[in-house]
């Protein structure tokens, strides 16, 4: 086995620093302890775990969750070394799936987020050092369209490169020089914040605040045009139709592009 996992292991515990529960709109993954949210412990033990349980949990078992839910959900065993970091640590802070298919994407391969046969073959002909380069690229591109990058750019950023550069390090077979990152404590931590994409549909976009006050004034508007009679007040009904219709497209498609 390979020894990457134990090289990077203090770096990655550094990122995601100790215990923090900050706003959703700053950091989606809610209560956190190193690195690990309170869903994935609770998908973990296989049963509903609460804020303090996630405070109390031990790195023994964080380093347990990483090997087995990311490390090797991503093959970090089978992946180049130098790589293999650069993909784990993505796949930490926006999940294994994320991180697979943007690998693939570069690589220019069905993106499925699973890395098989096909995956790790296209690898091989590609240069380690370049592959780690574009994806350090790709994943901060990535974090950019997020809702909650204005909370958290700075850390991320400092992220993204500081495991692009030992990641280089890996690839080279060069000794890392520099001490590993400490473990944060302060629950402020931007490194942390889990950079994950939340779906906004339809409906969720709809039920929003803004949703629901155009809603109710298009339903006053138009109860107020039925009230009348006449080609005149039904061509301003059709007119409010359309006009609602339009507002709720944009609506709806500003939800999904913030």
């Amino acid at each position: 086995m390979k020894d990457t996992f134990q090289l990077i292991v203090m770096d990655l515990l550094g990122s995601e620093g100790g215990f923090a529960n900050r706003p959703r709109k700053a950091d989606p993954g809610g209560a956190t302890n190193l690195g690990i949210t309170q869903a994935t412990l609770k998908a973990w033990r296989g049963r509903p775990v609460s804020v303090e349980e996630v405070k109390r949990l031990s790195r023994e078992e964080a380093l347990e969750i990483y090997r087995a839910q990311y490390w090797d959900g991503v093959k970090g065993d089978e992946l180049p070394r130098g790589l293999d970091y650069a993909v784990f640590d993505f796949a930490v802070n926006s999940g294994p799936a994320r991180a697979v298919k943007t690998l693939q994407k570069i690589l220019k391969v069905k993106a499925d987020g699973a890395i098989g046969i096909v995956t790790l073959e296209a690898i091989k002909a590609h240069a380690v050092t370049s592959l780690i380069n574009l994806l350090s690229a790709a994943r901060l591109t990535f974090m950019k369209r997020l809702k909650n990058w204005k909370f958290n750019k700075n850390g991320w950023s400092r992220r993204v490169h500081h495991v692009q550069e030992r990641s280089l390090e890996l690839a080279n077979n060069k000794t890392i020089k520099r001490p590993p990152m400490p473990v944060l404590q302060a629950h402020e931590n931007e490194e942390g914040a889990k950079a994950v994409e939340e779906e906004t549909s339809a409906l969720s976009a709809w039920l929003s605040p803004e949703g629901i006050t155009k809603g109710a004034m298009a339903a006053s508007g138009f109860s107020g045009i039925l009230a009348g009679s006449g080609p005149v007040q039904w061509g301003f009904a059709a007119a409010l139709v359309i006009t609602v219709g339009i507002a709720g497209y944009l609506l709806i498609n500003n939800a999904r592009m913030a």
